[in-house]
């Protein structure tokens, strides 16, 4: 009887080490996932910032005195075309953070002021017109 007692107990401590493991390993899992999702919209908002600084650059341009009329309206072409890239950029970052969003309700976490602060997306640009 003492023999049978003394075989279980290894098996069983045996098997809380492997729960504990796995569940180690779900929660590795679970920041891995949450971390991804985040890297992903910061990807998308740097790629956003990037195109907002060329546009705000070629406004400049734009704005400086002497600029003759055709050059003017290649110019607002130009800015129109980044504008479009920015556009899409931004909605191409929306669904990122949507996507961690979805990730983080999933994991139960349900407040997300703070995520919006930090991952705030810039609103729509309008496109210029030839004036």
């Amino acid at each position: 009887m003492i023999a049978r007692d003394w075989r279980r107990k290894p098996l069983s401590s045996a098997r809380e080490n492997h729960q504990e493991s796995l569940i180690d390993e779900m929660l590795r899992e679970r920041a891995a996932v949450l971390a991804r999702a985040g890297f992903a919209v910061e990807d998308a908002l740097e790629k956003l910032s990037a195109i907002a600084r060329e546009v705000e650059e070629k406004i400049a341009r734009l704005n400086r005195p002497g600029q003759v009329s055709p050059a003017v309206g290649l110019m607002c072409e130009e800015i129109n075309i980044f504008i479009d890239k920015f556009n899409a950029e931004r909605q191409n970052a929306e669904v990122k953070y949507y996507y961690l969003i979805v990730t983080r309700e999933a994991m139960g976490l349900r407040r997300h002021e703070t995520v919006q602060k930090i991952y705030a997306i810039p609103p729509k640009k309008e496109k210029i017109q030839v004036s």
